[in-house]
């Protein structure tokens, strides 16, 4: 299973450990959009390409 994190903002160690928990034995991705420009095409192609996507705020 190939799961997605979708970052709105910088991760806090919370938000951290979360992730650890969900990545595990899993195919894990991210996508940062708190960057100046993000590419929202390959946010959509990641989207796709995953069977499951977490946003975190």
């Amino acid at each position: 299973m190939k799961i997605l994190q979708v970052y709105r903002s910088a991760p806090s160690d919370d938000t951290k450990t979360l992730v650890e928990i969900l990545n595990r034995d899993r195919d894990a991705d991210s996508f940062d959009l708190n960057v100046d420009a993000p590419d929202y095409d390959q946010l959509v192609e990641k989207i796709f390409a995953a069977d499951q996507t977490v946003c975190w705020w």
